[in-house]
């Protein structure tokens, strides 16, 4: 088997940057509507890195929001990455923690998916990191470089514009749809029905992280059950 690196991950993160290029011009060009500089918006996407709650924050900030409420807000928007995190430790046993807090720096809905998929074929924890690091990195330049161009354009110009906002959503999703199999959709079934049901009952967004982390759970508990009950079997074969 070829060994696969930086590169490769960059080159398969190409599709997420096809995905975030309308959502981040429209960013740049929203975060100049709601009193931001071309500099502040392409810095905030610097260093936040974060497309819905960046969204949020700006809207927050034309609101004239303190800031204690921009950053609880956009915590409990992003506390999903927790979730996220651990799901993906498993590929990376024996990489230091450097390289983690690196690896955990470009995690977004997008790269998880992305990454999910192209790291169950890679061997060693090693290999996956460097993968792992090139999807986040071209990712992560996609959208700092579009949110600055952006910015730039709705500096230069008044643009109006609509339809952009379902962008990302279909992004993740055609990149979800990639990774469903037969070992795994009942998993993804069950936070869909879990979410619609607690919508009903939980007001706010609580309702999202809930239904993943349970259905995450009892995914989980699946799987163990049934790779013990496959050992079981090979062991009394």
């Amino acid at each position: 088997m070829i060994a696969k690196g930086f590169s490769y991950g960059l080159q398969k993160s190409i599709s997420i940057g096809i995905g975030y290029a309308p959502v981040a011009l429209t960013f740049g060009i929203l975060s100049l509507q709601n009193g931001l500089t071309v500099w502040e918006a392409g810095l905030m996407s610097l260093f936040v890195f974060a497309g819905a709650a960046q969204f949020i924050a700006i809207q927050l900030i034309g609101q004239g929001a303190t800031i204690w409420i921009i950053g609880l807000t956009t915590l409990v928007v992003n506390i999903r990455h927790i979730l996220m995190s651990f799901s993906m430790i498993r590929f990376f046993s024996g990489i230091s923690l450097g390289r983690l807090s690196l690896l955990a720096q470009g995690l977004t809905d997008e790269s998880f998916v992305l990454n999910s998929k192209l790291l169950e074929d890679i061997r060693t924890p090693e290999e996956r990191s460097r993968v792992a690091l090139g999807v986040n990195v071209g990712a992560f330049l996609s959208w700092v470089i579009f949110t600055f161009v952006g910015a730039w354009l709705g500096n230069q110009m008044n643009i109006t514009f609509s339809g952009f906002n379902f962008a990302l959503l279909a992004l993740f999703i055609v990149l979800t749809v990639g990774i469903v199999n037969r070992s795994n959709v009942f998993t993804y079934l069950f936070a869909g029905i879990l979410a619609i049901i607690l919508k009903m009952l939980i007001p706010g967004k609580v309702y999202l992280l809930l239904s993943v982390a349970i259905a995450a759970t009892v995914g989980a508990l699946i799987e163990y059950y049934r790779e013990s009950k496959e050992n079981l079997e090979i062991k009394h074969e």
